[in-house]
């Protein structure tokens, strides 16, 4: 048994295992790890100027690029969620995320209608096309920021990894997107705590879940939100209206063998709100659990909230006292 922890992704890795029988042994080495995290970064990175994703983002206009295998998966998959979510969805929303003043240029300034509509010719998945490994933009300016699947992404790898080195019992967890196997020491479930979404009690717990062989992810924008003119405006955009969402929903968990898609759904149900995003969950076949707000003290922070889930969530929830 064993666990390693070490910095990725503007974030923490954290990986732990132990064998169950003496013939049964995890061969994983540290090394290996660190060096699948920064290939990854490598093409996925909106940070780093030269990752391969950078280069695509500085791409003109109807040019066709070669992705490589492991990129071509995850804009084929942002491209899948994007269908399915009707645009709820998308990887190009970046441009307004920033105009909103939640990228790294943090303006307060609410922005004009003059500025949201030039944003909003170069947002859209649609101006986007991908076929088999290449890809090609309509327009220069569309940028690409795979944050909702990279994080859950490593953590699919990792775990394959894990799994080709003999390693039958492990968790692992990249800034708090988690993928288990089998079970823990006491050969129980895996036991995975959900925040509670309010800022002044970060770190609280709500609920814990019990997870074998499946992945957990949280989105929530308790951690990240501002204030304009007194009226909070999350960093959430709906790239439906390209207008911050109106949802209520302050943090969303999905259940899902694939941390990837576990991570990329998350977002959407931030986006989609109560009734619709637990819709969605139950048409596309996956637990969710959503934490909303039900009312807002006057020119504070503090709200209260409830919880909903749906049925395929229930199963995985600590039984009622």
């Amino acid at each position: 048994s064993g666990q390693f922890s070490g910095p990725t992704m503007g974030t923490m890795y954290a990986i732990q295992w132990h064998d169950v029988t003496s013939g049964q042994s995890c061969q994983i080495r540290q090394a290996e790890v660190a060096d699948l995290l920064l290939q990854i970064n490598a093409a996925m990175s909106t940070y780093l100027p030269d990752s391969e994703l950078s280069r695509v983002n500085q791409t003109g206009a109807d040019v066709w690029v070669d992705l490589s295998p492991e990129l071509a998966e995850v804009i084929s998959v942002a491209q899948t969620i994007w269908q399915q979510s009707a645009g709820a969805f998308d990887v190009t929303v970046g441009p307004l995320v920033n105009l909103w003043g939640f990228g790294p240029d943090t303006g307060v300034m609410r922005p004009s209608q003059v500025q949201q509509q030039q944003a909003g010719e170069y947002v859209g998945m649609d101006k986007l096309e991908i076929i088999g490994s290449r890809l090609r933009k309509q327009h220069a300016d569309l940028y690409v920021d795979l944050s909702a699947l990279a994080k859950g992404y490593a953590v699919d790898r990792l775990a394959q990894l894990m799994s080709q080195r003999g390693c039958e019992q492990f968790m692992v967890d990249i800034g708090g997107e988690i993928r288990t196997k089998g079970t823990n020491r006491r050969g129980k479930p895996w036991q995975i705590g959900i925040e509670m979404p309010d800022p002044n009690q970060l770190g609280t717990l709500h609920t814990v879940l019990g997870l074998s062989d499946l992945s957990i992810a949280t989105s929530g924008d308790y951690r990240n939100f501002r204030l304009f003119d007194g009226v909070r405006v999350d960093h959430v955009i709906d790239p439906r209206t390209m207008l911050p969402a109106t949802s209520t929903v302050v943090s969303a968990t999905v259940l899902h063998p694939s941390a990837m898609w576990a991570d990329a759904y998350a977002t959407v149900l931030m986006v989609l709100g109560v009734e619709e995003g637990l819709a969605f969950a139950s048409e596309h076949g996956f637990p969710a659990y959503v934490m909303y707000r039900t009312s807002t003290l006057d020119g504070t922070q503090t709200f209260s909230f409830a919880a909903r889930y749906n049925k395929r969530m229930a199963g995985y929830l600590p039984a009622e006292e």
